[in-house]
């Protein structure tokens, strides 16, 4: 549910157009149908209904069907969210634009008391979404993947979440667990080995993240591709570290990684460069790295060979001896934690 001040807000920041005085206040309820194929395609159904404070339906009002059918494009973007952190690297068809359905049923809590309102009629915006350019896409190997689905308008607005949301697994996709996240949300109200139902209340109840592992048949998986391109510009040593200069030649925005490999390991350090943009990132203590890298999604943009540096050496009086021990004990503790938790994380996965 979400409100409808929120819509034309982002309406008007992408296709700015003159504000009506008096705009009626509404609310809006959130039902989404996922579809996936084996293909590693996903038709996703958003089906929006309008309706009052008090609770009153609003589907079929001039005004209010004027404001939403303006606003279908932001509905649009929102199920883009929904596969990925960057929208334009998203690979997606338009299947309905915009589209009356009278015969649809929409299920929301309209005064968040724990019951369900039915409401007849609904506002329809359909998208064929291809995964293979989903950074929300892990493999596991063979034709096993783990696909993520982010609830997309409580990441925007805390006071928005998706009232009801379904997901069926057909033609051929085998789902194999599942989980969601965080772990205290409410889990399906319905489920069984090709189908999972989410009636979500309020946003305490609603997953931030529905999360499948899947078998896709026919799924060709290429990667994360990259946001944008990039190159390394200069590898500078200095005192506090060594210095990393990149910069985004592309004509859009986006994530980067700057990878430094060294005889003790490796450090990345993730970056958002703006078109255009150079920037500088120092690896503190790194004074004879091999090799730097630049990547962005699962691309490798540049790399650079580095000459050897001289090494730091540090003498181990009873001070450093002690820094040095208590480093180690934080290190251990980490260790153990971070098994203990993903022990914990793989109890919450569920087997249908």
């Amino acid at each position: 549910m979400r409100r409808a001040a929120a819509l034309l807000l982002a309406v008007l920041l992408l296709a700015p157009a003159p504000l009506v005085a008096g705009q009626p206040q509404y609310w809006i309820a959130l039902n989404f149908d996922l579809v996936f194929h084996a293909d590693g395609t996903v038709l996703v159904t958003a089906k929006l209904h309008p309706f009052t404070v008090s609770g009153r339906s609003l589907y079929g009002e001039p005004d209010i069907e004027k404001d939403m059918r303006e606003g279908w494009q932001q509905t649009a973007y929102e199920i883009l969210l929904m596969f990925s952190d960057n929208p334009k690297t998203l690979k997606f068809k338009v299947v309905t634009q915009f589209a009356r359905d009278d015969e649809a049923t929409v299920l929301c809590d309209v005064a968040g008391t724990g019951k369900i309102s039915r409401f007849k009629g609904a506002y329809v915006v359909k998208l064929l979404v291809y995964l293979n350019t989903s950074n929300y896409v892990s493999r596991y190997g063979g034709d096993v993947y783990e696909v993520k689905v982010r609830d997309s308008f409580t990441s925007l607005d805390p006071r928005s979440w998706i009232d009801v949301i379904s997901f069926k697994f057909a033609d051929g996709v085998k789902l194999v667990k599942y989980r969601w996240e965080p772990s205290f949300a409410k889990g399906p109200a319905k489920k069984n080995a090709t189908y999972l139902l989410w009636i979500n209340f309020n946003e305490q109840e609603a997953p931030d993240f529905y999360v499948f592992t899947l078998k896709l048949p026919r799924f060709k998986y290429v990667g994360r591709p990259a946001e944008i391109a990039g190159k390394i510009l200069g590898v500078e040593q200095r005192k506090e570290g060594l210095a990393v200069t990149v910069a985004n030649n592309s004509t859009r925005s986006g994530y980067a990684i700057v990878v430094v490999r060294t005889p003790e390991g490796t450090q990345a350090r993730k970056v958002w460069l703006w078109k255009g943009e150079s920037r500088t990132l120092v690896f503190p203590g790194v004074t004879r790295a091999s090799k730097v890298e630049l990547w962005s999604g699962d691309v490798k943009l540049d790399s650079q060979l580095v000459g050897p540096g001289k090494p730091l050496v540090v003498r181990l009086n009873g001070l450093y001896y002690l820094i040095a021990l208590l480093v180690l004990f934080a290190a251990v503790f980490t260790v153990s934690y971070k098994v203990g938790a993903r022990r914990r994380e793989r109890e919450l996965w569920v087997y249908p």
